[in-house]
């Protein structure tokens, strides 16, 4: 065991693709500089874990790797499943978490928790993973102890990312690609600075209408059509209907955006971030009247594009904008929005 380990788990914004990773489609994340770190020492607390933060100013001793329903979830089911995996017991340690990412804003600060822990572990007691088991293990850990059920989108791009490139990502065959972005444009995050609201709740309504419509047209993944027909029509409710148009077009946008992000077309890749916000706003039902008012004033400004990030109700919005517009552009967004925040 080491004395002291380090592990980085970096946040995530989604260019385009919301809401498709469980439903078998693809996505466009970018890794972003914000990160969480885990450090981890020995203490002398015998069978005990000890577990801080510099975002909550509050330290936990752990006396079981069980549920708290609260933050230290992720880490507590990092320990837990990291036992499993490698058949040692994980105690006698003191954790410490400290972060520049912004947390339930949208920008997969679980997922980085969770593998920045995760990495802290595996150098402490000198076990190796791959990118491959890493990922599959967070993923588990927020699936299968916390209870996020989401897919795996988060944990490729905090894994496999970078700041320079987005990935672009089947999530049904784990098959990706690293995408060069536009050189001379910003994907500039804004935090509306709102706390998103029954995010939980809602976004589980809004994945049992997506497993739903798939169960009654026959199919495992939604992202396996490519439109909506009227045998379709006929079978679902408005509500799945709402869904469907959603996820089986977001899914071709992003495929064409993946497509406009190789050839440099701007311009090109930033109509599609607004449509795909219009549609997460008018048929998934997942935006707010503070992020449409971000991405309204935006796009007034002359941003190519702009779209909520993230699960929605609340949260963030990313915006393609000039590299030398972007000062200009947030002092325009805070006139009309004060309380905004810029990542």
């Amino acid at each position: 065991m080491r004395e002291v380990s380090i592990g980085e788990g970096f946040g995530r914004v989604n260019l385009i693709g919301e809401h498709l990773d469980y439903n078998g489609g693809h996505v466009l994340p970018l890794q972003i500089k914000n990160k969480i770190i885990c450090k981890i020492v020995k203490n002398e607390i015998n069978n005990f874990i000890s577990i801080e933060s510099d975002k909550y100013n509050d330290s936990f001793i752990i006396k079981k790797l069980e549920r708290r329903n609260d933050w230290t979830d992720f880490i507590i089911g990092s320990c837990l499943f990291f036992e499993k995996r490698f058949s040692i017991t994980v105690n006698n340690i003191s954790i410490s978490i400290k972060s520049s990412l912004p947390l339930g804003i949208g920008l997969s600060s679980s997922a980085a928790i969770t593998v920045s822990t995760l990495k802290s572990l595996s150098n402490y007691f000198h076990k190796n993973m791959t990118d491959e088991e890493l990922i599959n293990l967070a993923f588990e850990v927020e699936n299968d102890f916390v209870g996020v059920g989401g897919g795996v989108m988060d944990q490729f791009v905090s894994v496999l990312g970078n700041h320079n490139e987005a990935l672009f990502l089947n999530t049904l065959n784990k098959n990706y690609e690293l995408i060069p972005i536009f050189p001379d444009y910003e994907f500039l995050v804004i935090d509306s600075n709102t706390q998103r609201i029954l995010s939980d709740t809602e976004f589980n309504k809004k994945k049992e209408l997506c497993l739903t419509a798939a169960k009654k047209m026959k199919i495992k993944n939604l992202c396996t059509k490519s439109k909506i027909n009227e045998n379709d029509i006929k079978l679902l409710s408005v509500d799945e209907l709402n869904v469907c148009k959603h996820v089986i077009e977001e899914n071709l946008r992003v495929v064409e955006a993946a497509k406009y992000l190789r050839k440099n077309k701007a311009k090109e890749f930033g109509k599609l971030m607004t449509e795909s916000h219009v549609s997460l706003s008018q048929y998934y039902g997942v935006s707010t009247d503070n992020l449409n008012k971000l991405v309204d004033l935006s796009n007034s400004f002359g941003a190519l594009g702009s779209k909520l990030t993230g699960a929605g109700f609340g949260g963030a919005i990313v915006t393609l904008v000039k590299k030398e517009l972007v000062e200009e552009l947030k002092k325009y967004i805070l006139d009309g929005y004060p309380n905004a925040k810029f990542i």
